[in-house]
């Protein structure tokens, strides 16, 4: 359920990436606990507009969560992912990572949240536009301006536009991403400027479907990667010139035709209202308020695997003529949904002496729903490859893995903290989260043979046909999930002592979890986090090094299955386990001299599959019996690096970052993986004058290739001889070496 967007990083990786890559060491001589520092996560090697994911420990998400204006950019991550709708740049005022105590409190997640907020108008005119450029062609530009109307009253207006044709310059999309933000608000300053109140209406319009993926050959013996003679990752496309879709509706079964472009468009509509008001020196009330409708069209060409045919398998070119060799099969998801949503947060805050309190309310619904049409799809498997026909059609395997829901839920949250500094060694902070999650609605979880909604039997929570319009329910259902956040500081000696921080979410199904054939687990899904461990900071580092323990159970996901005794067979099945992670983590700013600045983090983790066990069952049978207890989870890292040092002077900075992770399991048998990689930028910001600056930034300066990917037929495999060497296979990659340029001027 991956889709990858379109600017998250063109201004934030360009502006941002010279002017956020590194954030200079702060002075505060004990460590910070509402944000997360030293983290740029708009420096991604995967993709130059979404942030980057952080991790924790635990198998990362679809997407980061974001908010803006105090809530959520998006209600739920799928089918709405918040970057269809967000970007930083000459609009956004201020950007931070929240820390997971935070994120449990304000979202009832642990996870690291991007949390944002709009310009406002102040007393005088003022505009940033930011214009970025690389050296594939990508064009964007962002602008702002705001400024006053009367006494009290101000307005702001901005753009974002961005085109983006990427580095693989696809005939299926071209550009691959489209990005169309339009913001315009006003806002009132009363009562002496005690208080502050905005409305602001944005627009988005997102068009994308890039497609990361490329051949290469594996070999299992070391893990490492060697490139295909006549494929270029990074430079070459591996997709097909898919002009058109074809699929078979879920809804009644008819064919549709629907060209590229219109099922890859994304709008939204958001309005918020946002009052800011201090009550006096020491208490001040905060409200943000956001409609939002958006309807998304988003089609999805996931790898299925690389095979050979043969003259009687019947594959043709589109012209007709037999089609011998190899082959690259497209598993296509592509699915039409909603979001209509109301959140609300309201937040009262005050200081004593010694406490700082918060009580806020939360108040957010949701009304959302999808309908996924699957095929599967084959063309060549090579650069640019041509389109093939199974049989005549373009298409087979149709609606094996629909989805649909449509339905509503509603997250009702009390939310309370305290930071108390009891002495002047000892600080404490708590706080907990009380929510009330109600949902109900529609939501097809069987299907025909030919993939249309039918009504399940014997079942009393599975219900709907759509064609004869039936419209039973599967269920409302309340929820109580509790989060709750502990954090402690011990001064030892001036700059030095112990920290420490517990995080406990409870979470429960969302909508989206109905949306497939089978009905979602109802156990409630808990994450205990802690950690904890020294600090010590002075005139020229700030050091913080950390043990730490994350357990989630009840992970769930769908997942696709190769039969081991037929490898043309394949099944969707839904998946639960727990993951448990033990790990240290060592983060260090040092600025040794004047306009030098280094951060150095070191983590180790363990990441183990935990009550992990499943048989699938294929056509010619159950399979056999899977234990994954204690196996190492795939794609997740043992030791995690990051270098980056930056170096200031005059009117000029320079920086590079530096990031490892070593090797990543490809199967959850662990007998293959992917060695080991580095990511690698560098940049130079040059202040022309106070209103103008510019800034030359280098994306993947080792030009890595960084491929990884999975082995459908390999994922429960013991016997992996096959792929010791030279196995063909298709996969991602990381960005290749990119020059990107931004000027920013201010007026």
């Amino acid at each position: 359920m991956k889709t990858r967007l379109i600017l998250s990083c063109l201004m934030v990786c360009s502006l941002s990436l010279g002017a956020m890559a590194q954030e200079t060491a702060v002075k505060d001589s004990v460590p910070q606990t509402k944000e997360e520092r030293n983290r740029n996560v708009m420096l991604n090697a995967s993709s130059d507009n979404q942030p980057r994911q952080i991790s924790i420990g635990l198998p990362d998400g679809e997407a980061v969560d974001i908010f803006e204006d105090g809530t959520p950019v998006s209600y739920l991550f799928w089918p709405d992912y918040p970057y269809y709708s967000w970007r930083g740049g000459a609009s956004t005022a201020s950007q931070s990572l929240m820390s997971l105590s935070e994120s449990a409190l304000q979202y009832g997640k642990c996870s690291y949240v991007l949390n944002s907020s709009t310009v406002k108008a102040g007393d005088q005119f003022q505009g940033l536009v930011n214009y970025t450029t690389n050296i594939f062609r990508k064009q964007v530009a962002d602008i702002n301006v705001s400024g006053p109307i009367a006494k009290g009253w101000g307005y702001m207006a901005g753009a974002y536009i961005g085109f983006d044709p990427g580095s693989n310059r696809l005939d299926a999309l071209d550009p691959q991403d489209q990005m169309q933000i339009y913001k315009i608000g006003i806002n009132n300053r009363f009562a002496n400027g005690k208080g502050e109140m905005s409305l602001q209406y944005k627009y988005a319009n997102y068009v994308s479907m890039p497609d990361n993926y490329g051949l290469f050959y594996y070999n299992g013996k070391d893990g490492s990667v060697d490139e295909l003679e006549d494929f270029n990752l990074g430079r070459d496309q591996l997709l097909a010139n898919y002009q058109y879709i074809n699929y078979i509706d879920v809804r009644d079964g008819q064919r549709v035709r629907r060209t590229m472009r219109r099922a890859n468009t994304v709008e939204n509509h958001q309005i918020t209202f946002t009052l800011g008001y201090n009550i006096n020196d020491n208490m001040k009330l905060d409200i943000s308020s956001k409609l939002k409708f958006a309807d998304m069209n988003k089609v999805m060409m996931k790898l299925g695997g690389i095979f050979t045919a043969q003259a009687d398998d019947g594959y043709t070119y589109t012209t007709g003529s037999p089609y011998t060799g190899t082959i690259q099969n497209r598993y296509m998801l592509y699915f039409e949904g909603f979001e209509k949503s109301w959140m609300t947060t309201a937040q009262l805050t005050g200081k004593t002496d010694n406490h700082s309190w918060r009580l806020a309310l939360n108040e957010w619904y949701n009304r959302a729903g999808i309908y996924t049409a699957t095929g599967l799809y084959a063309h060549e498997a090579k650069a640019s490859p041509s389109r093939l026909l199974k049989d005549g059609e373009e298409g087979s395997s149709y609606n094996d893995g629909s989805e649909y829901y449509n339905g509503h839920e509603n997250r009702l949250a009390l939310i309370a903290s305290d930071d108390w500094t009891i002495n002047k060694n000892l600080w404490v902070s708590a706080g907990v989260r009380l929510e009330w999650m109600t949902q109900g609605g529609r939501a097809a979880l069987a299907f025909t043979d030919d993939g249309q909604v039918i009504e399940p039997k014997n079942d009393r929570t599975y219900m709907y046909n759509l064609k004869d319009g039936v419209k039973n329910r599967f269920g409302e259902y309340s929820w109580f999930n509790p989060s709750a956040t502990f954090n402690f500081r011990y001064t030892i000696a001036n700059g030095f002592g112990l920290v420490g921080e517990y995080v406990y979410v409870k979470q429960r199904p969302n909508l989206q979890d109905y949306a497939g054939p089978y009905m979602p687990l109802m156990d409630p899904i808990n994450v205990h986090m802690a950690k904890g461990g020294i600090y010590w900071n002075n005139a020229w580092m700030q050091l913080t090094s950390q043990i730490s323990y994350i357990n989630q159970t009840n992970y769930k996901f769908r997942e696709q299955f190769t039969n081991p005794n037929d490898q043309s067979e394949t099944v969707v099945l839904p998946i639960v386990n727990d993951v448990a992670t033990l790990g240290w983590t060592t983060d260090a700013v040092f600025t040794p001299f004047k306009g030098f600045t280094f951060h150095g983090l070191l983590t180790l983790q363990n990441p183990k599959y935990k009550n992990f066990t499943f048989q699938p069952v294929f056509s010619d049978g159950p399979g056999q019996l899977y234990n994954f207890n204690d196996k190492n989870v795939i794609a997740m890292s043992k030791l995690i690096m990051e270098l980056d040092p930056s170096y200031q002077w005059d009117k000029w900075r320079v920086w590079l970052s530096f990031r490892y992770q070593s090797k990543q399991y490809i199967n959850r048998t662990n007998t293959l993986y992917f060695k080991g990689r580095w990511e690698t930028f560098g940049g130079i910001d040059y202040e022309v004058n106070k209103r103008l600056s510019l800034s030359l930034n280098v994306i993947n300066i080792l030009n890595q290739k960084g491929a990884s990917g999975n082995i459908p037929a390999a994922d429960l495999a013991t016997d992996v001889s096959a792929y010791q060497q030279h196995y063909l296979m298709s996969g991602t990659y990381i960005r290749p070496f990119t020059m990107e340029m931004t000027a920013s001027l201010k007026f």
